[in-house]
């Protein structure tokens, strides 16, 4: 559970346009939204989610 006494993250910038498909959804890569650490949890309307890093390099989501 994060520390609600955290200050929340600021927005991720997503790649410009012409690093994705006109009117694709934004693309944000997993090293802004894990800012050098190796999780990061992800608040859904009342649900957290964890987003972690295994060793191998592969991302994991659990609720």
């Amino acid at each position: 559970m994060p520390d609600p006494e955290a200050e929340p993250m600021p927005a991720m910038a997503s790649a410009p346009a012409e690093g994705r498909e006109a009117g694709g959804p934004p693309i944000v890569t997993s090293e802004a939204l894990l800012r050098g650490g190796r999780e990061v949890i992800i608040r859904h309307g009342a649900d957290d989610y964890r987003l972690r890093l295994t060793r191998v390099g592969k991302l994991i989501l659990n609720k």
